[in-house]
């Protein structure tokens, strides 16, 4: 199903991706370019400016989407930029996380604490995950992976109040329940003789 989706994803893209290919721009500058819209982001949601927030995050999300599609089309694929991008992920979802606990301040600590939470959550799947991978397991299951966490923070962001807090509640347990499952399976694999 994901893979299904990725599929049509790049298949819409594809004509940006060849406008961006035509005026020589290289993935690694739309990699930087999300990250930038990232932290605009998690300025505008500490700010109160959710909406704008919001705004910025699907533009970043966009930049994720583009920056590989642009490298195949190049023929710049490498584990350099890979690498380069899971870590400017990392940082872009951290920014949003910090803006979101600064813009609950004024709701109390308890959730400043949740977004905290949200942040640790949400890092855990994915290095539960690289982790598994470089000791050459199979890492990629759950039901939260990076897409999914996105889609949930531009949902709160956009309709804010208590359900952002409720969905902000949703994403931390699933993040957790989803780097849980990664711990199990992975534990899993070795019981059944895949060795690191």
């Amino acid at each position: 199903m994901q893979g299904a989706f990725k599929e049509e994803a790049r298949r819409v893209f594809d004509p940006l991706v060849v406008i961006l290919d035509r005026v020589r721009l290289r993935p690694t500058t739309v990699t930087l370019a999300g990250l930038a819209l990232a932290v605009a982001a998690g300025g505008f949601i500490a700010a109160h400016r959710l909406r704008l927030g919001a705004l910025c995050l699907i533009l970043s999300a966009l930049c994720d989407i583009l920056d590989g599609q642009l490298a195949r089309r190049q023929g710049s694929v490498s584990p350099t930029g890979a690498f380069l991008d899971s870590c400017m992920d990392r940082l872009a979802e951290g920014a949003v996380f910090v803006g979101l606990a600064v813009h609950l301040i004024p709701s109390g600590a308890s959730w400043v604490a949740l977004a905290v939470l949200g942040l640790v959550a949400s890092t855990m799947v994915s290095y539960a995950r690289a982790r598994a991978e470089g000791l050459g397991l199979d890492g990629k299951v759950g039901v939260l992976e990076r897409p999914e966490r996105l889609v949930v923070l531009i949902a709160a962001l956009l309709t804010g109040g208590a359900a952002l807090r409720f969905l902000l509640v949703a994403l931390t347990l699933l993040a957790f329940w989803t780097f849980w499952t990664r711990v199990r399976h992975v534990e899993r694999q070795v019981r059944a003789g895949r060795r690191p």
